[in-house]
């Protein structure tokens, strides 16, 4: 794939690319989209992106993400405590919970058990 002109658009497509699932292609027509709004969107996804790396916590109870001590599941005293899903991420929390039939708690490994 060419390089861009801009060595800033090459550096964001290097940042976007390096993310799953991602490639150069993918990278280089996110970066030119971003680019195509205007410049209060772009520092509204900045603000956004620089909030999440500073501000995000995981659930000291079940490791989901969270903003708080406690995620909205935990702390739900509508929730099962004596039904626990045991899952590898949190994507998997967010399918189940999509489903809205758990309503028990989760514990989240953060990988998978050999």
């Amino acid at each position: 794939m060419q390089e861009a002109s801009s060595e800033l658009v090459n550096s964001a497509v290097d940042k976007f690319s390096s993310l799953p699932g991602i490639g150069r292609k993918s990278a280089l027509r996110l970066v030119l989209k971003l680019l195509q709004r205007d410049k209060q969107e772009i520092n509204d996804f900045a603000t956004v992106l620089n909030k999440l790396a500073d501000n995000i916590k995981f659930c000291s109870q079940c490791n989901n993400l969270s903003d708080h001590e406690l995620c909205s599941i935990c702390a739900n005293p509508n929730r099962k405590e004596s039904a626990i899903c045991i899952v590898e991420g949190v994507a998997d929390v967010m399918a189940i919970e999509a489903t809205q039939q758990f309503s028990g708690m989760y514990h989240i490994l953060g990988g998978v058990i050999s």
